[in-house]
């Protein structure tokens, strides 16, 4: 319910503790996760997609690509790159994790 709160704030704390620090994995979880996505707020949209990359959802993929090729991707963006990768390398951009996912999912 929190994470369809008119606070932008709010949506982003409880999409925090639901999705990265949490670790249930339900479809209900999922979906509210899918939802937040479509977020007006960017820090709620990148914490749904780092949650959905740590639970190695495909289905952020496009929306995670697109969004690496920012100028200079958040955080955020490449831990989440990086999740659904399975792994982390410190000296890559955005750039270099849209590639390997694009290896990796063959996409």
């Amino acid at each position: 319910e929190l994470m369809r709160d008119t606070d932008a704030e709010v949506r982003d704390w409880a999409t925090f503790e639901l999705g990265v620090l949490g670790e249930s994995n339900t479809p209900k979880i999922r979906d509210a996760l899918l939802a937040r996505l479509a977020d007006i707020d960017e820090d709620v949209r990148e914490e749904a997609l780092v949650a959905l990359s740590k639970r190695k959802e495909g289905c952020v993929l496009p929306t995670l690509i697109e969004m690496l090729h920012q100028s200079e991707p958040s955080d955020r963006v490449l831990e989440a790159a990086s999740l659904l990768l399975g792994r982390e390398q410190a000296d890559w951009t955005g750039h270099d994790y849209a590639v390997a996912l694009r290896e990796q999912f063959q996409t």
